[in-house]
């Protein structure tokens, strides 16, 4: 009986032993978590790269680099960086497109790792020529590419903007980062791709070269809604090109079909233009 109660006192003491190692082990590893990362920077840029600097931590293991196509997300992990560094170059990007970093720090312990809080979300983005372009309609221009982003102004049908790159908001449609004048003043913005067509192809003829027929939709989007299927030999007149959301270079078009013009977009690889 004495030796029963000796036992259990004494599984009794390991299990405390055993609970306050955890409560304090933990608490001290965890008390060093890194500081948020500050000062993240775009530096030089070419049509395919992109490089990205920070202001280095002491008493950090390393830097965690995080990339999105869209300023909402999500942000994956595409690099990990030794403390001795708080630099990145991105080699391999789409030429013309804007890309969004978010950068922490982190300590790592054996097989743990404690991260700090992410720095704010920088945009960058890569080199091309920038070109006019139309607007189609009154559009609404936002602060960054997403509807859910405040409206900063409002630019009437039949302005004429400078699109500067292309970008995409959550859901991965197609937008434009534009530059457009509002009285005296320059401004910078966001709108719909398929709200503004390039004054580049205005009025040129396409033929369309797809055998099993060429969907014609209302926005730059292969989810959009088809306003008719064009079968191969139709000949269109191609009234501008925008970025679609799956990056590619779609066609706004319009057809004659009986007494009718209809109007939409098309993907422009299957368009022949003399």
């Amino acid at each position: 009986m004495k030796m029963n109660q000796c036992f259990k006192k004494c599984l009794f003491s390991f299990l405390l032993l055993f609970l306050s190692f955890l409560c304090f082990s933990q608490p001290a590893f965890a008390a060093k978590r890194p500081a948020t990362v500050r000062k993240l920077t775009c530096g030089s840029t070419t049509r395919n790269s992109i490089n990205i600097s920070w202001a280095s931590q002491n008493g950090v293991t390393g830097y965690q680099v995080f990339r999105s196509l869209s300023y909402d997300g999500p942000y994956e992990k595409i690099k990990e960086v030794t403390a001795g560094n708080h630099a990145f170059c991105n080699l391999k990007l789409q030429n013309g497109r804007e890309y969004y970093y978010r950068v922490r720090a982190y300590i790592g312990k054996g097989s743990r790792i404690v991260t700090g809080n992410f720095s704010k979300p920088l945009s960058a983005r890569t080199r091309c020529p920038s070109h006019s372009a139309n607007v189609r309609g009154s559009i609404n221009v936002r602060k960054h590419a997403g509807i859910n982003h405040p409206v900063i102004a409002i630019v009437n049908a039949g302005s004429k903007v400078t699109v500067i790159c292309t970008a995409n908001d959550k859901p991965g449609a197609a937008w434009s980062r534009i530059s457009f004048k509002a009285g005296n003043k320059k401004k910078y913005g966001y709108v719909r791709s398929d709200l503004l067509s390039t004054g580049q192809t205005q009025k040129r003829i396409g033929v369309v070269t797809a055998g099993s027929g060429l969907r014609l939709r209302r926005s730059a989007d292969i989810s959009s809604r088809i306003v008719t299927t064009l079968s191969k030999g139709t000949k269109v007149t191609i009234l501008g090109q925008v970025t679609g959301s799956d990056r590619q270079k779609w066609y706004l078009i319009s057809v004659k079909q009986g007494r009718k013009t209809l109007k939409g977009y098309a993907s422009a690889r299957y368009i022949s233009v003399s």
